[in-house]
């Protein structure tokens, strides 16, 4: 029997609008702003999981993965994320624009289920934590204990020729 998979696409980084005082620079509560940009404001509606980072000029780095069971407008600005994971990375950080990342699951006839969506925050959680070991996020932050070199969690670089072999054996 094969397997129904739900494919997700990426959208962004959507630079998040900031408010500039003399004591520093946070986000507003629910930033209304940003969901008056054409881009962001399509996914308002929408479902699936998404990320805050801070992009700087050695890239990016994420600070909070969330998950939008009901849609993004209604979860991705809400007073105790900007509060607990937001606008503390901008102030310890001082530098970097925030931006937000989503992932949309393709538009088929029913809506994304909530056990896919749990599945997809853990996992990005997971690589989101590997680069930056002070991700906000406090749930399903599972700490692994193991690696594979050129598979998961290994060394850096050009898999060797028995990992490439090993994950095309597995279908990675």
């Amino acid at each position: 029997m094969a397997r129904s998979y739900t494919y997700f696409d990426v959208f962004g980084p959507y630079e998040i609008p900031v408010v500039k005082e003399i004591a520093g620079r946070y986000i507003s509560n629910g930033c209304p702003n940003f969901w008056k940009e054409p881009e962001p404001s399509e996914f308002r509606k929408e479902r699936g999981c998404y990320l805050f980072a801070l992009r700087a000029a050695k890239g990016y780095k994420p600070v909070y993965i969330g998950m939008a069971t009901r849609t993004f407008g209604q979860e991705c600005f809400q007073p105790h994320k900007i509060a607990g994971h937001y606008n503390p990375s901008l102030a310890k950080a001082q530098r970097g624009t925030p931006v937000m990342f989503f992932l949309v699951a393709e538009r088929k006839r029913e809506r994304v289920n909530k056990s896919t969506l749990m599945d997809l925050e853990r996992t990005m959680i997971r690589w989101a934590g590997d680069k930056n070991p002070e991700l906000s996020n406090k749930n399903n932050k599972t700490v692994y204990t193991w690696g594979i070199h050129g598979v998961e969690g290994g060394k850096v670089g050009k898999p060797g020729r028995a990992a490439q072999q090993f994950r095309k054996a597995i279908g990675y």
